[in-house]
């Protein structure tokens, strides 16, 4: 009988082993490699996801969300694309700093103590106002802290998004908040476990049968909570989009270094015919020395002497760089030219291409102006104003400046149509913003005052108006 040969089972190691060894070509191993460390990059960053099948709420973990932030907050500050994104954003919706003004004398005096105090200029004045806007931009979230204590001593501060690790709300209801639950260290490194009310659970309410039923104390402050580019419960950073591409552009022009440094060690090539002791002797004329610019070289017609055609393919690069920056930009809205190569930008761009970027700085201020009308309503309501009275008038300065010539044509025009507009001191206000003076609110009190002085005493009034004529005309002459 004839015997059916013996089956020989490799095993899935030694299968592997095969593989490993097998001969390839160089290009297909250069594709592995490169297309692997690209999947094991994303199946690192997959790992701060959650899974979307069945999934609702949250789609980036907690864990995921605050190395996010600590990313944000190293690449807004170290790195330039990171830095100048924040900076833009800032500048173009702050300019100088917020003015605002009220009718109600009571209105006025209340919120200029409040924003005026020296304990809330960290966060109220031009530069808090700036500080506030970097925290939202960079981290995602800001939480305000209001200690309200009397009708005259309101103040805020504000509390690290990273110690905010609850917020309780409602079980039916998860946009109605109750509670905040932050967790910090002091300064000696001593752990502590705190609760705060929402500024709109000023009553301290709770929900029976809900997590915030076991909460016996909460603190003094009240927190108004703001967040950013999210539409669930936790903000995310402005440069969350663009993490991951401004760290290959990073590693893309640290790797073009490194290749122009290669290029740079050896400038010159040097054929000698001979032997090797003549090579060796030539070589030590001049290896290791530094050679003096402008020295001339003699050579026999046994060396010879050429510049390495050192082609470090730089245009091909500019054009690969573009590409990934093109995803910063597209990530934080900001055109390229705003991020060093001006030479893409022209008259015609900042006229119709930069239209979605001034809607953009435009959204972004109405969403500080909600903000700020919330926070002056709760010290309003604190200190025992009348709801009718609420209202403040709030200005930001112009996201793009026009010219002031045209602009004060246009206002000579519109009040030479509508004269009555001119007694407003809402237009007055957007007037002196427009021709670009620095505190308006100042300058409209004092024309309040110089108004009411020439209607009692038009000499004095005219001597003023000819004092400064006099000192225009000199700092012309000066000129």
């Amino acid at each position: 009988m004839k015997k059916e040969p013996k089956q020989i089972v490799v095993s899935d190691s030694d299968k592997k082993r095969l593989r490993e060894l097998a001969p390839r070509d160089e290009l297909e191993e250069i594709i592995r490699e490169a297309t692997q460390s690209v999947e094991d990059m994303l199946r690192l960053e997959d790992q701060g996801w959650q899974s979307l099948t069945g999934q609702t709420g949250e789609v980036i973990t907690g864990s995921a969300r605050v190395a996010n932030l600590k990313l944000s907050r190293l690449y807004a500050i170290k790195d330039p694309l990171g830095k100048q994104s924040v900076r833009l954003w800032t500048d173009y919706t702050f300019g100088m700093g917020l003015t605002w003004q009220s009718e109600n004398e009571q209105t006025q005096k209340v919120l200029e103590a409040f924003w005026d105090n020296p304990e809330n200029k960290s966060v109220l004045s031009a530069r808090g106002q700036r500080k506030s806007s970097d925290k939202l931009l960079i981290d995602g979230d800001v939480f305000f802290a209001l200690f309200l204590g009397s009708k005259d001593e309101a103040r805020i501060r504000f509390i690290d998004p990273l110690e905010i690790t609850e917020i309780i709300t409602d079980p039916d209801d998860i946009d109605k908040v109750f509670y905040y639950r932050r967790d910090w260290a002091d300064l000696q490194g001593e752990t502590h476990t705190d609760y705060y009310r929402d500024y709109t659970n000023i009553k301290d309410e709770k929900v029976k049968d809900s997590a915030d039923a076991n909460i016996q104390k909460t603190q003094e402050a009240l927190i108004y909570y703001l967040n950013y580019n999210t539409t669930t419960q936790r903000g995310n950073p402005l440069l969350l989009p663009a993490l991951d591409w401004i760290k290959q552009y990073r590693r893309f022009l640290a790797s073009r270094i490194a290749v122009m440094l290669a290029l740079a060690r050896f400038a010159w090539k040097n054929k000698i015919a001979g032997s090797q002791a003549i090579v060796d002797t030539i070589k030590a004329t001049t290896h290791g020395k530094e050679i003096a610019a402008g020295s001339i070289l003699l050579e026999n017609m046994g060396s010879d002497t050429t510049p390495i055609k050192a082609d470090s393919g730089a245009k091909g690069a500019y054009q690969d760089a573009k590409m990934i920056k093109y995803q910063v930009c597209a990530a934080v809205g900001i055109p390229e030219q705003y991020f060093g190569d001006i030479s893409t930008g022209n008259l015609a761009t900042a006229k119709t291409v930069e239209l979605p970027m001034m809607k953009m700085f435009q959204s972004y201020q109405a969403i500080w102006l909600g903000a700020y009308k919330d926070i002056n309503e709760i010290v309003l309501a604190h200190a025992g104003i009348n709801k009718e009275n609420w209202y403040v008038d709030m200005d930001f300065p112009k996201i793009a400046p026009a010219d002031v010539a045209q602009a004060a044509e246009a206002i000579v025009g519109i009040l030479g149509a509508l004269p009555e507009l001119g007694v407003s001191d809402d237009v007055k206000q957007i007037a002196l913003m427009t021709l670009g003076v620095n505190d308006p609110a100042d300058v409209l009190a004092q024309l309040t005052v110089d108004t009411k002085e020439a209607m009692s005493n038009p000499e004095v009034a005219l001597l003023k108006v000819l004092i400064q004529v006099r000192e225009s005309l000199k700092e012309k002459e000066k000129a």
